[in-house]
């Protein structure tokens, strides 16, 4: 049951009508680059999920099949269709998700792969389907102990899907606080706390659905009418990429561990806590956090003409991808892994694209010229929208380009 597959057009549609309010009611909730940066991510989560098996099932299902014996003798017989069951499951699993997501924010290399949730500087829903590739595949680690009560693995997804599911409605700042529901579950107020990186609320309700643990385990923050929120994290992206979102903490750790003159610096700082930096790197190499008393989001200056172009890719690219998840299962591997790789260097051009980069004029004129190739790789069926694809955005891309060189030489003559 790939619930959260499904669960994309609801998503979508939630998201379009907050962002449609936002305009009405001038709520300014929504910028279009750090939106399109947010689903970017989620764009890049989904398609690279679909070019490798999960580590979690890769363990889970042998060591599930090996303890059969035990399940028999304790009588566990977990069913899928039992209403009850399911949500026994939901509850065991939301209580591992909060020690995962915990941790997540503890430990350096789990940050590494967390912190792409985080990095947006506004809150909407779209922020919601902010979500990290999964590259690093660490999340199985904490769903072990299901084993110890008999989940069965699809139990297990599927009490995943509905709890990440629940979060998306959590994502938005214009429900205010819920009177005797913040005492039991995450609610947008306790979710907002979450998100913000005031001291206060930093590494505060880590709980999925239930905001009980964290009252349990003592990290609980409620929203105070005095702090205002301020969202993102202490040393800012700066980029809509997310490629480069995903590979942010990891770079850090990476440069740090070459550069440091600790071997014991290089071995463990992946295992620290969060944010931890080898003396002397810190020293020769200081990373400025952001100044919260002066707080400014990333914001760069482009031209409307550019933001119109990079958004118009993006729409393109979201009906690449939801034609790709529909169409997974026809495909062969190297189709399918053509495909998910084009994806990807689309995604990060077009997010320097909007960072307004020095250099993302001449990768985008390299990305219109490289698609040519890929015409006689194509199905006839795709040929003649493809060349459509193709030609318009090449026109539009050379008249921003002649009206980019037409403002450079009023600007000299000036």
């Amino acid at each position: 049951m790939d619930l959260l597959t499904f669960s994309i057009p609801f998503f979508l549609t939630a998201m379009l009508m907050e962002f449609a309010l936002d305009r009405w009611k001038g709520w300014g909730l929504y910028r279009l680059n750090d939106t399109i940066g947010n689903l970017s991510t989620g764009i890049l989560n989904r398609i690279i999920g679909l070019t490798y098996k999960s580590l979690f099932l890769v363990i889970y299902i042998p060591l599930f099949t090996l303890l059969q014996p035990y399940y028999q003798w304790v009588g566990f017989n977990w069913s899928i269709d039992n209403v009850w069951h399911l949500a026994l499951a939901v509850l065991a699993y939301d209580f591992c998700y909060y020690w995962k997501h915990r941790i997540c924010h503890e430990v350096n290399i789990f940050w590494a792969e967390h912190l792409v949730h985080h990095q947006s500087e506004d809150y909407n829903l779209s922020t919601a389907l902010r979500q990290s590739s999964g590259g690093l595949q660490l999340d199985w680690i904490f769903y072990l102990p299901l084993l110890l009560i008999g989940l069965p693995a699809e139990i297990v997804i599927v009490a995943g899907a509905i709890d990440l599911i629940y979060q998306f409605w959590v994502h938005t700042q214009k429900i205010p606080k819920i009177r005797w529901l913040e005492w039991f579950v995450i609610t947008p107020s306790n979710h907002r706390v979450h998100h913000a990186q005031n001291a206060v609320y930093v590494d505060k309700n880590y709980g999925g659905i239930l905001i009980l643990w964290d009252r349990l385990f003592g990290t609980y923050q409620q929203e105070l009418e005095t702090e205002p929120c301020l969202y993102g994290v202490r040393k800012p992206l700066n980029t809509f990429d997310p490629v480069a979102a995903n590979l942010q903490h990891l770079k850090r750790m990476a440069i740090d561990a070459w550069h440091t003159k600790s071997w014991w610096d290089k071995c463990t700082l992946w295992f620290r806590p969060t944010g931890y930096r080898p003396a002397d790197v810190e020293k020769s190499m200081p990373v400025a956090s952001t100044d919260l008393t002066n707080f400014k989001r990333f914001n760069p200056e482009i031209s409307p003409g550019l933001r119109n172009y990079a958004f118009a890719q993006h729409l393109c690219y979201t009906a690449t991808t939801l034609s790709l998840l529909w169409f997974t299962s026809v495909l062969s591997f190297w189709q399918l892994m053509g495909s998910v790789i084009a994806l990807i260097i689309c995604l990060a051009i077009n997010g320097r694209v909007l960072d307004g980069h020095p250099i993302s004029g001449r990768l985008e004129t390299l990305r219109l010229a490289a698609l040519i190739c890929a015409i006689p790789l194509l199905n006839n069926t795709y040929v003649p929208l493809f060349i459509s694809y193709l030609l318009t955005s090449s026109l539009v891309w050379w008249w921003l380009a002649t009206r980019r060189k037409e403002d450079r030489v009023t600007f000299v003559s000036d």
